[in-house]
């Protein structure tokens, strides 16, 4: 499943280019890796015990990498209608193929984690269930955590969903110039950029329990800043294919992928060593380490990404591994990985008479990644792949104008 982004063509009008980014499998792979291992780092007591668990217990950055993807590959298409003025993306099908992607797969995942494997061994009541399966439980103080447990972050992300054509009508309002608009754009992006700043640390410095800071930390404002990134990758994107340039600060060139990917790597190891090794027990950080792990994650997954986006896709080391097949089919069943790594991680335990906190982590590292692979490439096969054909149930504009003609 590769993903494009392009404008669309209106009636009479050639078509607008549609630009494919190979590598964004592949970066969806890696996150859901991250994520995974940093899952059974913790429940293994990795981190507590070994050195290198200052490393693994900040491989959540996979989920700043999702969301800055998601403000990169939903905005573009946006954005490149708007330079080719020509219709962008219809509200309907938008919101249509964005429920297709999220729902169906979540809601086998979570009925079967709650009635088949019994996870919470206790049966939620009515209202938890209500929360759960409308992906509503974030915005619930006593429920942040469902139980998928990384669940709450596809409440973040389906805010952004309708947060996202909003935005785009509102910049869309007056006709201006290409040049112009590109200004615009990244002039209200930065705005929003310091508004998630501002956001965040209003809620970190404040003096709330820990459930409520994490839940305002995670709805929507508390990533506004990662989102609004990738946003403005989309409209550079845009705007360098729009009129057939060179990409900026030379990301184009060959070196480019292994300087951002080294900047990356630098910007995570400054913040695991900063941190350091999680205690044993419940973790509590200062406002300057809270903020410096969210923006250390954005550093990392904003030059994580620029290889797929800027440059030469068939070019260098760093894309034939995002392009590779075996990554590229794990990029594939990224979201079954995301959904189901803590609920088959939990099952390890209680299946093998494991004691939390105190098991081997090489082993039960391959023993819920392999089962875990299996278990998303069977939730692809049967439930998602079959569900987003259906996207063309309901048509971009483009295309139903051109059906009737």
């Amino acid at each position: 499943m590769t993903e494009t982004a392009g404008g669309l063509e209106s009636p009479g009008q050639a078509p607008a280019e549609r630009v494919k980014f190979p590598c964004f499998d592949g970066f969806r792979a890696l996150a859901a890796i991250s994520v995974l291992i940093t899952h059974v780092a913790f429940l293994s007591g990795f981190d507590i015990h070994s050195s290198f668990g200052a490393f693994t217990a900040r491989m959540d950055v996979g989920v700043a990498v999702f969301f800055m993807i998601s403000g990169f590959l939903l905005y573009r298409p946006f954005v490149a209608a708007r330079l080719a003025e020509r219709h962008g993306p219809r509200p309907l099908a938008y919101f249509w193929r964005r429920a297709l992607r999220i729902f169906p797969a979540y809601w086998v995942a979570l009925t079967i984690t709650v009635f088949i494997l019994h996870v919470p061994k206790e049966l939620p009541s009515a209202r938890i269930l209500v929360l759960d399966y409308g992906l509503l439980h974030l915005y619930s103080v006593n429920n942040l955590v469902g139980p998928i447990l990384s669940s709450y972050t596809l409440t973040t992300e389906i805010s952004f969903y309708v947060f996202l054509p909003v935005w785009a009508f509102l910049l869309s309002r007056s006709a201006v110039t290409p040049a112009r608009q590109v200004r615009r754009e990244l002039t209200f992006l930065s705005a929003l950029f310091v508004v998630g700043i501002v956001y965040r640390a209003s809620v970190t410095a404040a003096n709330f329990d820990a459930p409520r800071t994490g839940q305002l930390q995670n709805i929507l404002p508390g990533w506004l800043d990662v989102f609004a990134v990738g946003m403005a990758l989309a409209v550079i994107s845009a705007w360098v294919a729009q009129r057939r340039a060179t990409a900026p600060a030379g990301l184009d060139r060959r070196w480019a992928p292994p300087l951002s990917w080294a900047i990356a790597l630098v910007a995570f190891i400054t913040i695991s060593l900063w941190i350091g090794k999680p205690p044993h027990g419940i973790v509590t950080y200062t406002f300057s380490e809270d903020m410096g792990i969210h923006y250390f994650y954005l550093a990392v997954a904003a030059f994580f990404l620029l290889p797929g986006i800027f440059g030469a896709q068939k070019e260098g080391a760093i894309r034939r591994l995002l392009r590779a097949p075996a990554v590229v089919f794990l990029g594939l069943v990224s979201y079954g990985l995301y959904l189901w790594n803590e609920t088959l991680m939990e099952k390890y335990i209680e299946w093998t008479s494991s004691t939390p906190f105190d098991t081997s982590f090489p082993v039960m590292l391959a023993v819920v990644f392999v089962a875990t692979t299996l278990v998303a490439t069977i939730s692809y096969l049967i439930v998602e792949k079959p569900v987003l054909r259906l996207k063309s149930r309901v048509p971009d504009r483009a295309q139903a104008r051109a059906t009737v003609t």
